[in-house]
């Protein structure tokens, strides 16, 4: 009897598909409608996360049937629960301009309902003439809080700038001329901005980046739409792509087919099978046949099992005591 040790991998699923371009993301087509959290879970599991676009060099790994037209589901979002009468610590949580992180205090005065994103384009905040917060489209031109730091340290005095500036412009006067726009930590600084703009309407130092990418990607590319994002309804936090590769906000609780990237995961689990034969294992056109009728019998329970062995060392007839145990990798 002739014995030889084998190694037979079982492979559940399409298997890796190698990166045509080591620069280019791999993508996968999933038409499979489901809300956004429902695809995001799924491309987690079967891939590696929904689709993130660095550059429209990447649109040319997008390979959609000719016949389909649809939008489809990419992983670009705009969390809510982030920013929404909160100060988050996500990509898309509010900040302030001085250094870029949200406030260690968490103090906010957001007037009722606000923000609330209007229009899909609010992410610059300015106090009201009640002196509460509301978010605003930075283009917007108004007046504007600067402030100074300030002995003891940790004080700040500020000052209304009397010129319609937009957000961007009115923070660039401040840094040249102050420390930064208006930062506010506390309800005393809050009442202190308040009393220096009087019943004006101007800016103040927060903001935020909207949308940020399901796999934490740091890309920029935004490649919108006519007229997007709108936040239509205002409840559209989810980003779709169209044939032409434009985006447009969705509700996230809309079906949509959608993009996977990264390669297929491949999951190997290890199992005991028992092989005793008088056949030379070591014949190429045994093994063949052997692992044909392996996979022939596996299909039949699981069609998308593949098959392939690897041959080990031979063992001394005398060193066995009994069949051998077969290593087998499977899902």
């Amino acid at each position: 009897m002739d014995y030889t040790e084998l190694l037979i991998f079982v492979f559940l699923g399409s298997g890796l598909t190698p990166c045509s371009h080591a620069l280019l993301r791999q993508y996968h087509f999933v038409n499979l409608p489901m809300n956004w959290s429902d695809a995001q879970h799924y491309c987690r599991v079967k891939h590696t996360d929904l689709a993130t676009f660095e550059s429209s060099d990447d649109f040319s790994g997008l390979n959609r049937p000719l016949v389909d037209t649809s939008w489809l589901w990419i992983g670009l979002y705009d969390d809510p629960k982030s920013w929404k009468g909160i100060m988050g610590n996500d990509a898309n949580s509010w900040r302030w301009s001085t250094t870029g992180k949200t406030s260690e205090t968490d103090y906010s005065n957001w007037a009722p309902g606000q923000p609330d994103n209007q229009g899909g384009n609010q992410s610059c905040v300015s106090m009201k003439a009640d002196g509460m917060w509301n978010d605003e489209i930075c283009p917007c031109k108004l007046y504007f809080i600067c402030y100074m730091d300030s002995s003891p340290p940790g004080t700040k005095a500020y000052t209304l700038v009397y010129q319609g500036q937009t957000w961007e412009g009115a923070q660039a006067h401040c840094r040249a001329h102050f420390t930064d726009l208006a930062m506010i930590t506390n309800a005393q600084e809050d009442a202190a901005v308040a009393a220096v703009k009087s019943i004006n309407h101007v800016w103040i130092g927060l903001y935020r980046v909207p949308w940020m990418w399901s796999d934490k990607s740091s890309s920029s590319l935004r490649n919108w739409a006519n007229d997007q994002p709108n936040n239509y309804v205002g409840n559209q936090y989810c980003v779709v792509e169209s044939p032409d590769h434009s985006w447009s906000d969705e509700s996230c609780d809309s079906k949509y087919s959608f993009w996977c990237q990264g390669a297929l995961k491949v999951k190997f689990t290890v199992v005991r099978i028992k092989i005793e034969t008088a056949a030379d294992l070591s014949d190429p056109a045994t093994n063949t046949q052997i692992l044909q009728q392996l996979g022939a019998r596996s299909k039949a329970l699981l069609p998308e099992v593949n098959l392939r062995w690897m041959i080990q060392p031979r063992k001394q007839i005398n060193e066995l005591k009994k069949p051998l145990e077969e290593d087998v990798l499977c899902n």
